[in-house]
């Protein structure tokens, strides 16, 4: 049998300039993306960090039959939602419990929404707001009940619902308090840059606009002015006739 040999070369003088240069290019590339990983790092740290454990609480002037609307961002869940204000003053929050908004201060609120809330929500802003309930009964679109800031516009506010089924109909818009009418021609508020607030609107107000469809001139003829027409004639023909046969009869 034949042995086998192992014959170890010398390092030519062309091979250790290229084996080192290889070296340098490859730490180099590594060094490299280490430096981009950690740019990256910082980078989401900061965005992190400046996002972290804000809360911003907007109108604290709550009463009851207001709500309060929970933002998070940029997340979209817990504890988002809408949470009505009862008729003591209390709201009943997840892992809260009931807090009574009518009597606690601003700043003790948000100390105890960030006690609950902020370390579940690390890199969340969470932006409180209050908003008022408005009804829109009759000849809307969608009517319905909708929440929407006290300092918003009328005219954003009766967008909600779509607007009036009539071309008429904002002309003949209704704003009602607890079966009372407080105004019967909203036209000249609606236009009005004032907040609803501001324009004397409080939950639980109701705005009424007229159901029955428009009419043409010919429609209200004949449906309301050619019926009683018709008694008249017909009640003057009768009374004819009658007269007609006692003059004989004499």
């Amino acid at each position: 049998m034949g042995k086998s040999i192992f014959i170890a070369r010398k390092p030519s003088a062309f091979g250790m300039p290229v084996v080192a240069f290889m070296f340098f290019l490859t730490a180099g590339i590594l060094f490299g993306q280490d430096e981009q990983k950690s740019g990256q790092s910082q980078s989401v740290t900061k965005a992190q960090d400046s996002l972290s454990g804000k809360i911003y609480v907007i109108d604290w002037d709550f009463h009851p039959g207001d709500a309060l609307r929970i933002s998070v961002l940029p997340d979209t869940g817990f504890p988002t939602g809408l949470y009505p204000v009862d008729g003591q003053g209390y709201v009943d929050l997840p892992m809260v419990g009931p807090v009574q908004v009518t009597s606690i201060s601003k700043s003790d609120f948000q100390k105890k929404i960030s006690d609950s809330y902020t370390s579940l929500l690390r890199f969340s802003n969470i932006q409180v707001r209050r908003v008022i309930s408005i009804g829109f009964q009759g000849g809307f679109q969608r009517p319905g009940v909708f929440w929407v800031s006290p300092g918003a516009t009328l005219w954003y506010t009766i967008s909600l619902s779509g607007g009036p089924v009539r071309e008429d109909g904002y002309k003949r818009i209704k704003w009602e308090r607890s079966g009372k009418i407080i105004n019967r021609q909203l036209a000249d508020m609606i236009y009005s840059q004032k907040p609803i607030e501001e324009l004397g609107f409080r939950s639980g107000d109701v705005l009424r606009s007229v159901v029955r469809p428009q009419r043409s001139g010919w429609d209200v003829f004949r449906q309301d002015v050619l019926p009683i027409l018709s008694l008249a004639v017909s009640s003057a023909v009768t009374a004819l006739s009658v007269y007609s046969i006692y003059t004989r009869n004499r």
